[in-house]
């Protein structure tokens, strides 16, 4: 998780550009290894359980850390109690839940390309709620984009568009990814002022409450998991890589570089899905992978281009 800022988080010193560019270059990387370990542990963790140990575990990880920011925030929080609780439940609990449950019906492969939309989802958010204006070719960006993610979903055939019950996963991504958005929308329209370890154990925090009648339902069906030997690693890398380091190393590089360039590896996580999924699941990648993936991001690059006073957007995951 992350804030959405305009400008540089100043809690983040700057780092050599170099190493900014390696720095940028992990968190895609991290985010790819959760889609693969989500994946592959399928069987073993249901989905609302998976999220809920992930952050159960990162928040008391990150608390002796985060524990200074908190105190010294603690009446900024007490005010921004409510907003936070919004935030927590929009970017912890349901665009988790939604990304790991899709993750039991679709591949990494495709998951990772839909979610790859997510500046296009965002920009159209920022233009519904916050009256952000679409210009021509932010509009032609936009419809490309979305062309690609149809191919996707559609497995390469359009036709099948017609069954309701293909690329199901891929639409739950679609939601999650949308959440995702709202979150980075909502925090940008009413910045609250908080250090960057205050929000994101505030959000932790709330995100794992509103976890627990979800968590309650899903026992009923799955029943209760308990960690073990064998699920433990997989709960411990979703803890550290995606939810505490890439949040990390992503502000690091905005630091530096700016929300804008940073926002461009995001792009590199389709592409280290795929190399992961294929390297240790065995996902095939089909020709329309590689299409939907050059439209995407043709997409992607056509609807970041506007004018010079139209607001940047830092585009993060999870």
């Amino acid at each position: 998780m992350a804030e959405l800022d305009r400008g540089k988080p100043a809690a983040f010193a700057a780092i050599p550009i170099p190493l900014a560019y390696v720095i940028a270059a992990l968190p895609p990387l991290f985010w790819a290894g959760n889609f693969l370990i989500a994946r592959m542990m399928r069987d073993d963790i249901p989905p609302i359980q998976m999220s809920f140990w992930r952050w159960v575990l990162a928040l008391a990880i990150m608390l002796p850390f985060a524990w200074s920011s908190l105190r010294l925030d603690r009446s900024r929080l007490r005010e921004e109690w409510l907003f936070l609780a919004l935030l927590g439940a929009i970017g912890v609990t349901a665009f988790n839940c939604f990304i790991y449950t899709a993750l039991h019906h679709t591949t990494v492969i495709n998951a990772a390309l839909v979610n790859s939309l997510l500046p296009i989802v965002t920009i159209i958010l920022a233009w519904v709620l916050l009256g952000e204006r679409i210009f021509p070719l932010r509009a032609l960006g936009i419809t490309v984009s979305l062309l690609g993610a149809v191919l996707v979903i559609a497995r390469g055939n359009l036709l099948a568009l017609a069954d309701l019950e293909v690329g199901r996963g891929d639409i739950l991504v679609v939601l999650g990814m949308s959440f995702w958005a709202l979150y980075m929308i909502l925090v940008r329209r009413r910045p609250l002022g908080l250090k960057p370890l205050s929000l994101l154990g505030a959000t932790t925090v709330f995100g794992i409450a509103f976890h627990l009648p979800f968590v309650l339902v899903e026992t009923t069906a799955s029943g209760i998991f308990v960690p073990t030997l064998h699920s433990l690693p997989a709960l411990i890398y979703f803890a550290i890589f995606p939810s505490i380091l890439a949040y990390v190393f992503w502000n690091r590089s905005i630091a530096t570089l700016g929300p804008a360039t940073t926002g461009m590896f995001m792009h590199l996580l389709p592409i280290f899905s795929a190399i992961l999924a294929a390297a240790l699941l065995g996902e095939r990648l089909a020709w329309y992978h590689l299409f939907a993936f050059i439209v995407i991001v043709g997409g992607i690059l056509l609807a970041t281009r506007r004018p010079s006073a139209a607001p940047q957007l830092n585009h993060q995951k999870r």
